[in-house]
């Protein structure tokens, strides 16, 4: 897919950070954006920066709440608009350790990090098999792939997302459609500063590797070239990304880094 002129592409987690980033970019590119959050407001001001922004299409959803899902879900069916992309870039993430985080923080992070993309996933792959045509993105993290202290329901829920869409890579390409794992180290967004405690509330603050890191708008071009060569993988960041290299060559090797990894 190098041209995305006039596709019609649905972004969740699109009010802020890489999600807002890829709106923009996107919309640049000519493409058409359906843009998905909990906050109407915050999305109308994204599609206002956006390029021709009378193009595209506002959708509040919340992917905690299954009603609100189908909500939306419905709103679309009834305006007829097809969703040729798919990019799954909704998520939060933790920071406690495991014995301080309750069983409802887990099940909220599987539920907006994992299971939301797999219902949504679900709901446009029928068009997209009857096209033979498609793409589904899915924005994890190197968490995906190796796990960090005081992130577990995190890293649990992008191992579960991780394995859904490598599982689903293999099960459509022949019919025309491509699954895109974006995986990112650190990116400059307010993502820690809403990470969940233990105990439900907030993190409040910005992470030193998150102050530190790439830009959303960075991210979100390495995203967009990702998909426009219709590759399997992608891993925006910084020197982060060594883990990855780590976790192949000497996984002993991590998990006696990772055992230093502290946490504020």
């Amino acid at each position: 897919m190098s041209d995305f002129t006039g596709k019609s592409i649905w972004i969740t987690g699109a009010s802020s950070g890489i999600g807002a980033a890829l709106a923009r970019a996107l919309a640049a590119r000519g493409a058409r954006l359906i843009l998905s959050a909990r906050s109407v407001d915050k999305l109308e001001a994204v599609r206002q920066s956006c390029s021709m922004p009378d193009e595209h299409l506002c959708l509040a959803m919340d992917l905690a709440d299954q009603a609100s899902i189908e909500a939306a879900w419905s709103q679309l069916q009834e305006m007829s608009r097809e969703v040729e992309v798919l990019i799954n870039n909704a998520g939060m993430t933790q920071r406690d350790r495991v014995t301080e985080t309750r069983m409802e923080v887990y099940r909220l992070l599987q539920e907006v990090n994992f299971l939301a993309a797999v219902d949504l996933t679900k709901k446009v792959l029928p068009a997209m098999l009857e096209r033979g045509a498609g793409q589904i993105v899915a924005v994890s993290s190197v968490m995906g792939k190796f796990a960090s202290p005081q992130r577990s329901g995190y890293a649990a829920a992008k191992h579960a997302l991780q394995g859904f869409m490598d599982a689903l890579r293999s099960e459509v390409y022949d019919a025309g459609i491509r699954v895109l794992v974006a995986s990112p180290g650190f990116v400059n967004t307010d993502v820690s500063r809403n990470a969940l405690r233990g105990d439900g509330t907030l993190h409040g603050k910005m992470d030193p590797g998150q102050a530190k890191a790439i830009s959303a708008e960075n991210c979100a071009e390495q995203i967009i070239a990702a998909m426009a060569k219709g590759r399997a993988e992608v891993f925006p960041g910084g020197k982060e990304r060594i883990g990855l290299l780590l976790n192949r060559l000497s996984p002993a090797l991590l998990r006696r880094v990772m055992r230093k990894v502290r946490v504020d």
